[in-house]
């Protein structure tokens, strides 16, 4: 009796495998490819080459300027001639000859030079100074060192980030960029002085010429768009990968300005996106524990709900960790851009273990659904949040929408791939759940449903002749022994 019950467990083991090498074979080039990923596992190196040959469906949070490498802000700079100030390595449009100001393209001559504006204009290098004791503050004083470079930039930075993310193998690109319609500043802030009913402050901004403000922005966006084009020898004979990357934009504005600007910027984005596709979605940006942002969150988040209620809102929320803010501002950020300001995707969300009522938030999230933008490297260099205080895995294990994302990565040198490594290597992250995060990116995306059913058919074919790669790299053999070692192995 013992003997047959052995025999009959076996047999039922070999059946279970039989059934499961069947079931894997249907989709065999996905299963070898998992398995040559496990495989890759032991090896930063190969994992790394792996992920970066791996299609990424897109990147949805990157800020243009902040995705731009400082090298090329430097070479920018030389060429328009602009300065440096040498003590606080921000560069000026002044007189070079003036006292403690030396020109940018002396930094092609002078390594040492070159190597100091690399590291003020990134986190290359960074070490706490009195001046800047924190990763966090470094971060975000970067962007007013090399702004000078990148004013007058826009369409070599596109061009620049297309480039780049052809190379690493990322389909789509949602760029965060500003529209502020500057001329028109004064104009506006007079327009609403005064007024406290938001139809009135609408109102008011339309009489002084919203409508106009929106033409000329599309208009010089349309300019722009040619440029990026021949920038690219787009319309050349031969097949240039950068023109292949999708791109749209994502209207900014600064959450640290007063209410007055913060509204008018909230009403010309909500007014650009109506008006032009290729601005497809709102944010907030700008540190979210400073003081303006922390006292009038509430506030904006109410001018978000009046203004854009009709357009796609991405919002950063939750870009806070424990002692960075009062306890009180980590409970409710992410909450209120959800259920306030209608946010369909949050950016960065790694406060949300302090959260009133975390799991009925998750929940919330999984049924609307709202998208959560992981940002792994910037949640550790701005926020000191990594390892297991990095809520990626939880969102995730409760089936909220995960896209990774870069945020801005010329400030933090690094790339699109790299988070991916990140989450394979610090989260265990396997091929299929990293494919699964890959897709989400174009299924979240605000494309419109026609461009996002054409997205995802180019990302399922670019996959399969990936995946197909991988498998006439090895031999027959390997790859039936890969078969055969997915079959036992309880994970897949």
């Amino acid at each position: 009796m013992a003997r047959r019950t052995v025999v009959a467990v076996i047999l039922l083991a070999v059946l279970i495998v039989v059934l499961r090498i069947a079931v894997l074979a249907a989709d065999f080039d996905a299963t070898v490819s998992a398995m040559r990923f496990e495989e890759a596992r032991a090896d930063d190196t190969a994992l790394r080459a792996f992920l970066n040959r791996m299609p990424k469906g897109g990147d949805l949070h990157t800020h243009l300027s902040g995705a731009v490498y400082a090298e090329r802000f430097i070479a920018w700079a030389a060429e328009r001639d602009l300065c440096v100030d040498a003590a606080n390595v921000v560069m000026e449009n002044r007189d070079c000859q003036q006292a403690g100001v030396v020109p940018v393209a002396a930094a092609l001559r002078d390594q040492k030079l070159y190597d100091r504006l690399v590291d003020a204009f990134s986190m290359r290098g960074f070490l706490p100074t009195p001046a800047l004791p924190t990763g966090h503050d470094e971060f975000f004083a970067t962007f007013a060192k090399f702004d000078r470079a990148s004013a007058s930039r826009f369409v070599d930075m596109v061009a620049d980030q297309l480039r780049r993310y052809a190379g690493e193998n990322v389909q789509y690109v949602e760029f965060m960029v500003s529209f502020p319609c500057s001329n028109d500043r004064e104009k506006f802030r007079n327009a609403i002085a005064g007024k406290d009913d938001n139809a009135a402050r609408i109102a008011a901004l339309e009489t002084a010429g919203l409508a106009e403000c929106i033409a000329l922005t599309r208009t010089g966006l349309a300019a722009a768009i040619g440029r990026i084009r021949n920038e690219l020898a787009c319309e050349s004979q031969g097949p240039q990968p950068p023109c292949a990357v999708t791109f749209r934009f994502i209207a900014q504005a600064l959450r640290n300005d007063p209410l007055d600007d913060v509204f008018i910027r909230t009403a010309i984005a909500a007014a650009l996106i109506r008006a032009e596709p290729l601005v497809v979605a709102l944010n907030y940006v700008g540190a979210e524990d400073a003081l303006v942002a922390r006292r009038d969150y509430t506030r904006q988040m109410q001018i978000i709900r009046f203004l854009a209620s009709d357009v796609p809102v991405a919002l950063h929320a939750g870009e806070l960790w424990l002692g960075l803010v009062p306890p009180p501002d980590l409970t409710f950020h992410i909450r209120e851009a959800i259920e306030i300001a209608g946010a369909r995707r949050i950016g960065h969300g790694a406060s949300l273990a302090f959260e009133h009522d975390m799991e009925g938030l998750l929940a919330e999230m999984r049924t609307r659904p709202v998208a959560v933008e992981i940002n792994l490297t910037s949640n550790d260099l701005i926020l000191g949040v990594r390892g297991k205080d990095e809520p990626l895995s939880t969102y995730v294990a409760a089936g909220v929408p995960v896209v990774l994302s870069s945020d801005d990565a010329g400030v933090s040198r690094i790339t699109l791939s790299n988070e991916y490594f990140r989450a394979a290597r610090d989260y265990g992250f396997g091929y299929r759940l990293l494919k699964e995060i890959a897709r989400n990116a174009l299924i979240y995306s605000f494309l419109d449903e026609q461009q996002k059913r054409a997205e995802l058919g180019r990302f399922d074919r670019a996959s399969r002749n990936f995946e197909r790669s991988v498998v006439k790299a090895q031999s027959p053999l390997d790859n039936a022994l890969a078969l055969i070692s997915a079959a036992v192995n309880p994970a897949f």
